[in-house]
């Protein structure tokens, strides 16, 4: 019995231990300073709309550059919203470590698509359907699509393009220049041959290729899958064999149908 509680007290004892060694380390910490401000842009889509010195401008920009001020005081979530409301971030992480340095991560919109409005303003659509403004430090490698566009990069923003014919009630040239890029972005063939699309002035859509020296005239997105694999079909068994600089038009408008029209016909 004295032996059970010998034990018991012993056990009491360390776990009491514990608990003021860890409240201990807890009032230590909250006086640990913020010694260092450690900033990592995520780079790994090959985009750099975003460095180190942008995030850390937008930091200081809260009026506190940090340095020596209590960990535990930094108010994360503020910081974690205010770099996340730039538009060319999609999400940021700021968290404190023991030895007094703030991390921060940051993940960058991944563009789609550029757009060039009837007016010249330009911006692009990311692969979530944003809209997001042009950089004067980076392009990205991405199709431009132009013509007959003229939705407005500051009347779009708040809307993304997944929910846009919900929230808006009625589609727009927008909806199907996304459907279009997105589709494009998920096909390495179309990926590498597809680099320009031209809004008509009735929205349909037409695309110039990189390689052979044609116009493709899909006409609107339905039965897109179908189309651009239709036209696959044809460059395998048709301009292999003839020649890529037949014709001047390519017209995939009717069903299983591929209507090309020769040069100087």
């Amino acid at each position: 019995m004295i032996r059970k509680i010998l034990n018991i007290s012993l056990l009491v004892i360390s776990v009491l231990g514990l608990v003021v060694s860890w409240a201990f380390s807890v009032r230590e910490s909250e006086k640990t300073p913020c010694t260092e401000i450690q900033i990592l842009v995520d780079h790994s889509q090959g985009n750099f709309f975003v460095t180190n010195e942008d995030v850390l401008s937008m930091i200081w920009s809260k009026g506190d550059s940090l340095i020596g001020k209590p960990v535990r005081s930094i108010p994360i979530a503020t910081y974690e919203r205010h770099i996340t409301s730039d538009p060319t971030v999609k999400r940021a992480e700021v968290y404190t470590q023991h030895n007094g340095t703030l991390s921060v991560r940051v993940y960058q919109r991944e563009p789609i698509l550029r757009v060039i409005t009837s007016v010249g303003e330009s911006y692009y659509i990311d692969r979530d359907g944003f809209i997001m403004p042009t950089s004067t430090n980076y392009t990205a490698r991405v199709p431009v699509a132009s013509g007959f566009i003229t939705e407005r990069e500051h009347n779009m923003q708040r809307f993304n393009l997944k929910e846009m014919s919900d929230s808006l009630k009625q589609r727009t040239v927008l909806d199907d220049l996304f459907e279009l890029a997105t589709y494009i972005r998920e096909n390495e063939f179309w990926r590498a041959q597809i680099q320009q699309i031209r809004v008509e002035p009735d929205g349909e859509l037409t695309l110039i290729p990189t390689i052979g020296d044609h116009h493709i005239l899909l006409g609107y997105t339905d039965r897109m899958e179908q189309k651009l694999n239709k036209l696959l079909l044809f460059y395998r068994e048709g301009l292999n064999k003839t020649g890529w600089d037949q014709y001047s038009h390519i017209n995939l408008k009717y069903k299983d149908q591929v209507i090309c029209t020769k040069k100087n016909s």
